[in-house]
């Protein structure tokens, strides 16, 4: 067992490319400015060009779609599972000794650079979210795009790569928690998704939902904490400007999903007890 797990914090902490990793804007792949500009300008143009001449975009069969899906749901599954594991080794690892507020408090004034095992899980996070840009073109292949295809979908998917790069850029202080509670999530989430293409019916999607508002409530409590540290230690808290900017997404993602879950489950339930 001690063998077993030596092996899994090499590969995923200690390996040369993941622990000597170095985030430099216009040299790392996808660090430039204009690679993100243009991925989420290509996105939402192709997506709202899909919306306006839909009926000129074929549709993939049924069949095909799943297969597709079920292939794309399976690979992020597993790609959410291992940045969980990599994450907390990469947190345990780089975390100064017995400092439990570095997690939330990432040291400001050129403190922390956007380097080593826990930037490159963000890293790897960052670039997953430009992956996840196929959920949509899934969803403008199907039969069901116009019912499936809803502002908050392409809202979601447009701003996160964003703020991932934003987080790296700016050495953010709690990627590494961002990024464990959001791909814990997305590891429900997405084998939910696959489940469902294979033809499984999993009893837990109304639990994707509200994991999903838990984690942006969860990203309230935690912005406190790391506001109270800033104010209260010597050098601060890396990235307290530009989380101004997740926070104010944070806060309208929670609506946007506070009213998907009562239109969705809340207000289907009252209507079907009318109907008893």
């Amino acid at each position: 067992m001690g063998a077993l797990n030596s092996n899994i914090h090499y590969w995923l902490v200690d390996h040369p490319k993941i622990s000597q990793f170095e985030w430099k804007q216009g040299h790392t792949f996808g660090s430039s400015i204009s690679f993100l500009i243009i991925s989420v300008s290509v996105y939402l143009y192709l997506t709202l060009l899909s919306l306006r001449f839909s009926k000129f975009i074929p549709t993939l069969t049924t069949t095909t779609i799943r297969n597709i899906t079920a292939i794309h749901s399976l690979i992020l599954c597993l790609l959410s599972l291992l940045m969980v594991i990599a994450s907390i080794l990469s947190v345990l690892h780089q975390m100064p000794p017995h400092d439990w507020k570095w997690i939330v408090c990432f040291p400001g004034a050129n403190h922390t650079l956007p380097r080593g095992p826990v930037f490159f899980w963000v890293y790897i996070c960052y670039l997953s979210k430009i992956l996840e840009f196929i959920d949509t073109l899934l969803i403008i292949l199907s039969s069901s795009r116009s019912r499936r295809l809803s502002f908050l979908h392409v809202y979601h998917h447009t701003v996160v790569p964003i703020l991932g790069y934003i987080g790296l850029q700016f050495a953010q202080s709690m990627s590494s928690v961002a990024v464990i509670i959001n791909a814990s999530i997305h590891v429900i989430m997405y084998a939910y998704y696959f489940l469902s293409a294979i033809g499984k019916r999993p009893w837990w999607k109304k639990m994707v939902t509200n994991c999903q508002i838990f984690q942006f409530m969860t990203g309230f409590i935690i912005s406190a904490m790391m506001l109270y540290y800033h104010f209260t230690t010597e050098f601060g808290c890396t990235g307290v400007g530009v989380w101004c900017i997740g926070i104010a997404f944070n806060a309208s993602l929670l609506v946007l999903f506070l009213d998907f879950h009562s239109k969705n489950y809340i207000k289907k339930g009252q209507q079907l007890d009318k109907h008893k």
